[in-house]
């Protein structure tokens, strides 16, 4: 039976492309799953229709995936991360942590999954890695690992600084609203009063 693939299907082809397959696979498994279409005379003619479409698409996804390749390859992505003795790191670099790094540094928006890292990250260091952009095509960039001892004070000071700051700043509000309030309550009396 001829079919016209509708989405990509692993072994047999990409959207668009016509196919002959068995009939118990086109029933049972294609069909069903709108994976694809018969094949008739008028499907035919669209399907080449769309074949220009699904061309014109993957050359798109390929060159914008190669935009972002170029993007990150041969850089060095920057991570700090907290060290023990002999240069140790608290655990480890992970490939979500490199994803990060490169979106923040590069705005390259890569799932985790799609990070390969040469050897596992417990040391300090650069170290090697991949990124797969899909349609075939890869980045090589290196992720050097610092100490982050330096980062951790600083931060922790900027942290006791701004709530040092939030106390003072509430009590201001409080002290405006209890001088508004009095004069409220004078009038109210001389009202009475009257």
């Amino acid at each position: 039976m001829k079919v016209i693939l509708t989405q990509a299907v692993p072994g047999l082809g990409e959207a668009g492309v016509v196919k002959e397959v068995a009939d118990g696979y086109a029933r049972n498994y294609l069909l069903p799953r709108k994976l694809a279409i018969t094949a008739t005379r008028g499907s035919l003619k669209q399907a080449e229709a769309q074949a220009g479409v699904y061309t014109r698409r993957a050359q798109k996804a390929v060159s914008a995936s190669q935009l972002a390749a170029a993007a990150i390859e041969g850089k060095t992505v920057k991570i700090r991360a907290r060290v023990g003795s002999e240069n140790r790191l608290y655990g480890s670099v992970t490939a979500a942590d490199v994803a990060e790094a490169l979106l923040t540094q590069y705005g390259a928006d890569l799932d985790r999954r799609k990070i390969a890292i040469d050897e596992a990250i417990h040391r300090t260091g650069t170290y090697t890695a991949t990124a797969d952009f899909g349609q075939g095509v890869t980045a090589k960039f290196n992720v050097e690992v610092a100490s982050e001892v330096a980062g951790a004070h600083g931060k922790a000071s900027r942290v006791e600084a701004t709530e040092s700051a939030a106390p003072e700043a509430a009590a201001a509000p409080e002290a405006e609203t209890s001088e508004d309030e009095a004069p409220a309550e004078e009038a109210a009396a001389d009202t009475t009063e009257a």
